[in-house]
């Protein structure tokens, strides 16, 4: 099975913020299932070749956010229950929209063309949220 984490060097988005957007896109798609074991640090590390400290920093946000469990000597696994406390999830949105905001600064995008891009995406979304 192919590696399906990838990051890009040259991306403005920090390395740790790839690796948890790939990660829960993952998880969003059903590649890994509940109670899945991810690929260690050191193998995520040396596949991505990037410092370890880095992938750990990725991990312990989504298991912050109640997406993944470590267990002791056996390693870092898809949480059984994906439902992390209502101020975990909206700390994980809140981390999202800033990745996003710093990404369109980083091409160049004013601060009226980020708000254009998020209302558009506000309006695509608008019948998946709640009330």
């Amino acid at each position: 099975m192919t590696f399906p984490i990838l990051v890009d060097l040259d991306d403005a988005v920090p390395i740790y913020a790839q690796i948890e957007r790939q990660i829960r896109a993952l998880l969003g798609s059903g590649h890994w299932k509940p109670g899945d074991k991810l690929p260690s640090v050191r193998e995520t590390a040396v596949r991505l070749q990037v410092n370890p400290l880095t992938v750990v920093k990725a991990f312990r946000h989504l298991q912050e956010e109640g997406l993944l469990e470590t267990r002791p000597g056996a390693g870092v696994f898809v949480a059984k229950v994906v439902q992390a406390p209502r101020a975990a999830r909206r700390d994980a949105v809140r981390r999202s929209l800033e990745e996003a905001i710093a990404e369109g600064a980083a091409h160049g995008l004013t601060r009226e063309e980020i708000a254009e891009l998020f209302d558009a995406a506000l309006l695509k979304h608008k019948a998946r949220l709640p009330k």
